[in-house]
């Protein structure tokens, strides 16, 4: 029997994770993630992956594993069972995570929890679920098996013996897998720039504790909204100090509770306080827990920092413990956020001078460990760019426990299609990318954010022809507007003269409909421009009759 697995995202790009195995009877999905917009992406707020090609295949699609609760990997699940309907299957975390989403209601998903080390069958497929150490409970590496296939579907992961919460990382698990031979590991390649071992996330409670011990005004922290395991350790140290805690940021807020809710978290009742009764605690007492830590412009974190919030506002004295690295192309967003604190006489922990955040991500020597344990036929470096998925590669190269060959390099929209537990050849398949603005709702296609981009850096050009509805014919001079810029007298007649000139042969002949006059129009009006101011502006063509 055959098996394949589908790349529609998280190869290639770190976020927008979604993989599909697949034989000719059954297709099931592992993760539905995000993919967080950065400035390239104008007005945006995330991105999921296109489900084309899940419409060729939906007759056979019987079930969606989550690996864990991170927005990377489950963000896009509503947007997926809005359009196919199908059990998902996962930790209680992940699921309670799931369930609280807005999208997901309107769904009503048929949600499945699992436990660890639990078997679940899918048609052609059986997966089990094994526990994984990572920065928020509840995560897992799935061991999918068909017929003689087999592979190790590894989630986010690292090894850490002595993790914030859940069990340590049991290396049994794994070396299981290689008794019974184990065709291919999709393992986590996000940290393979990285040297050595990760350190446990329970490391740096020792720092973070010495520093709420030290300050003395307001603490600020802020980390991702699902780093469970991050903020059960800061909910510790502030019963710890004596500081009470404010919960800002809906994300945030919701995750705490469904994590206390199910157990993942101690939250005593008198350590959460409002906002409004924080404001009566003296400054050494109070820690706001807020979201937005890559300074997004839409976070709570931003929205104090920058004064857009009245009633709440940084002042002289606040600290703000930003315990998350950046993500690429977040850099200038963190740096003017930590500008606009420093402008209004807050501080920021430097995160190079303390330990105040630890990945969540295997580095070099524990993916060693993981292909040691495993001791698979091929590997497919995954959760990464170019950079970190090659460097992977070269690693494996000097162990010898893998051929050069078998370290296989993938892209979104490939197909590695095995045969006889053997990799036959790599097929493509449809993908692409779906672009959510928040406000709004507004669903895009990468059409509608290229507009955005010129938009943005061109500004937008609009040329109204009209036409007399009773013989045909078209009025001018043409009427031109332009948003973004402003065209000098000699250019505004220079347009118009240049339209006019090569409008003719459109307007003359009879065969043209207004789409034709209108897709002229935008052809000829963005050659005016390129080949004159060099600009490439947006451009709306107008016909009008009257």
């Amino acid at each position: 029997m055959s098996c394949s697995i589908s790349f529609l995202g998280g190869v290639g790009e770190i976020g927008m994770n979604m993989y599909v195995y697949e034989t000719e009877e059954t297709a099931i999905i592992v993760d539905c993630g995000v993919m967080f917009a950065d400035n390239n992406f104008p007005g945006i707020d995330y991105v999921i992956p296109d489900f084309e090609y899940l419409d060729k295949i939906k007759h056979k699609l019987k079930a969606l594993f989550i690996t864990h609760g991170h927005e990377d990997h489950v963000g896009a699940v509503p947007f997926l069972l809005r359009s196919f309907n199908m059990p998902v299957y996962g930790g209680k975390l992940s699921l309670g995570i799931l369930e609280q989403k807005r999208g997901a209601k309107k769904v009503s998903p048929d949600l499945r929890s699992i436990s660890p080390r639990q078997v679940v069958k899918a048609g052609d497929f059986t997966v089990k679920f094994l526990p994984v150490t990572h920065s928020i409970s509840d995560t897992y590496a799935l061991y999918i098996k068909c017929g003689d296939f087999s592979a190790l579907h590894c989630s986010d992961y690292k090894i850490d013996q002595s993790p914030a919460g859940g069990e340590p990382f049991n290396p049994s698990d794994f070396t299981a897998l290689a008794k019974e031979g184990l065709t291919a590991l999709l393992v986590d390649s996000t940290n393979a720039t990285s040297e050595g071992f990760t350190q446990s996330e329970s490391s740096i409670k020792d720092d973070l504790k010495k520093i709420f011990r030290n300050a003395k005004g307001r603490i600020f922290f802020t980390s991702f909204s699902s780093n469970i395991d991050r903020f059960r350790q800061i909910l510790d140290i502030a019963r710890e100090v004596g500081r009470k805690v404010v919960l800002e940021g809906t994300a945030l807020d919701r995750n705490i509770s469904i994590a206390k809710s199910l157990g993942y978290i101690d939250l005593p009742d008198d350590l959460i306080v409002g906002l409004r009764a924080s404001k009566k605690l003296p400054d050494d007492e109070i820690c706001y827990i807020i979201t937005g830590c890559q300074g997004e412009t839409n976070s709570t974190l931003y929205r104090i920092a920058s004064g857009e919030r009245k009633d709440l506002h940084v002042r002289e004295g606040d600290l703000f413990v930003i315990s998350a690295r950046v993500i690429p192309g977040n850099e200038k967003n963190l740096i003017n956020l930590v500008n606009f604190i420093y402008k209004a006489g807050g501080n920021v922990v430097d995160i190079g001078k303390n330990r105040i955040h630890v990945s969540g991500h295997a580095s070099q020597e524990e993916i060693k460990l993981m292909v040691n344990f495993t001791r698979p036929k091929y590997v497919i470096p995954v959760h990464g760019e170019p950079v970190h998925m090659i460097t992977l590669k070269r690693i494996l190269k000097g162990m010898g426990l893998v051929a050069p060959e078998n370290v296989v390099l993938v892209e979104d929209g490939q197909k590695a299609v095995f045969e006889n537990e053997e990799l036959a050849k790599l097929d493509d398949v449809p993908h692409g990318k779906v672009f959510i603005d928040l406000r709004g709702h507004f669903v895009m296609d990468e059409d509608s954010v290229r507009d955005r981009k010129h938009l943005c850096r061109d500004g937008a050009v609009s040329i109204v022809a009209i036409r007399r509805k009773s013989d045909g014919t078209y009025i001018f001079p043409l009427t031109v507007e332009t948003a973004g810029f402003e065209l000098e007298p000699e250019q505004m007649t220079g347009l118009q003269d240049f339209l006019l000139e090569n409008l003719g042969e459109l307007v003359n002949d009879d065969d043209y409909d207004f789409t034709d006059i209108k897709g002229g129009l935008s052809r000829l009006t963005r050659r005016f421009f390129k080949k004159n101011l060099d600009r490439r502006p947006l451009v709306i063509p107008v016909v009008t009759e009257i």
